[in-house]
């Protein structure tokens, strides 16, 4: 997971990136615990929110060829969140022993819907059964700069990750 910040139309976004794994093999067929914590977060601290899912779900809604129950369940979650799905089209994701299917799928925010182009299945070799999702986020990343760990303040820099991480791990 990791946190980007950007400008889009001189307004700075603070995006949150992460891939999910929704078990095939769970008893519950809605997302995770700790997936549902982290869509209700962004929703709360305004972060606008990108995941590669690998739900083990079908859904005729991301070009699944049929529907199952663990697809009619997070579509059912996904009807209660701020998430759109962001798959175009039904080429397959999944590609193992003769099977295709589309599988994985890209949910993004209500509010990045038109930040998000070109949402494309790569057709190039992944070393995996599931093929690389490639889109373009519109706006510009501000340049970075480079510093020298010599002249870092390592007690402050300690300090403040320590806050951040409490923070976000809600042990505050």
């Amino acid at each position: 997971m990791g946190l980007i910040k950007y400008n889009e139309e001189g307004a700075e976004r603070r995006l949150v990136v992460c891939s999910a794994y929704l078990p095939y093999d769970s008893e519950d067929p809605t997302p995770t615990k700790e997936f549902e914590d982290l869509v209700h977060l962004c929703e709360k601290e305004i972060l606008y929110l990108v995941v590669g899912c690998n739900s083990n779900a079908h859904h005729i809604v991301w070009g699944s060829t049929n529907c199952n129950s663990r697809g009619e369940a997070l579509v059912e979650y996904l009807n209660t969140t701020h998430l759109e799905i962001l798959n175009r089209g039904n080429e397959p994701t999944l590609c193992s022993g003769g099977r295709s299917e589309v599988m994985d799928i890209t949910l993004g925010s209500t509010r990045l819907l038109e930040s998000i182009a070109g949402w494309d299945v790569s057709s190039r070799p992944s070393l995996s059964d599931h093929r690389h999702i490639l889109f373009i986020l519109r706006g510009s990343v501000p340049v970075r700069l480079i510093r020298n760990p010599r002249g870092t303040n390592w007690g402050s820099f300690k300090e403040d990750l320590r806050d951040r991480l409490e923070r976000a791990l809600g042990w505050t």
